[in-house]
């Protein structure tokens, strides 16, 4: 499934250059939904980012895993 992310961001990337695309999470390529984060937060998240500093809600949840931040930021369907 990376390679398919990888793929979309790079596609999206080139066509970037050409057309007016609305912004995408460089992670995984979804188009992006504005959300606010706190800076403390948000600082201890970006060091793992690697692909530029736009991400989709899920894959900025993603990272706050691999920061050790509590998992409550995810929105799950009970």
């Amino acid at each position: 499934m990376k390679l398919f992310y990888y793929i979309r961001v790079k596609f999206k990337l080139i066509l970037k250059k050409f057309f007016i695309v609305p912004s995408f999470c460089k992670e995984c390529g979804r188009n992006v939904h504005d959300f606010v984060v706190d800076d403390n937060i948000w600082h201890k998240v970006s060091r793992y980012i690697k692909n530029g500093h736009v991400l989709c809600y899920d894959c900025f949840c993603e990272k706050c895993r691999h920061a050790g931040l509590p998992d409550v930021w995810k929105l799950v369907k009970h």
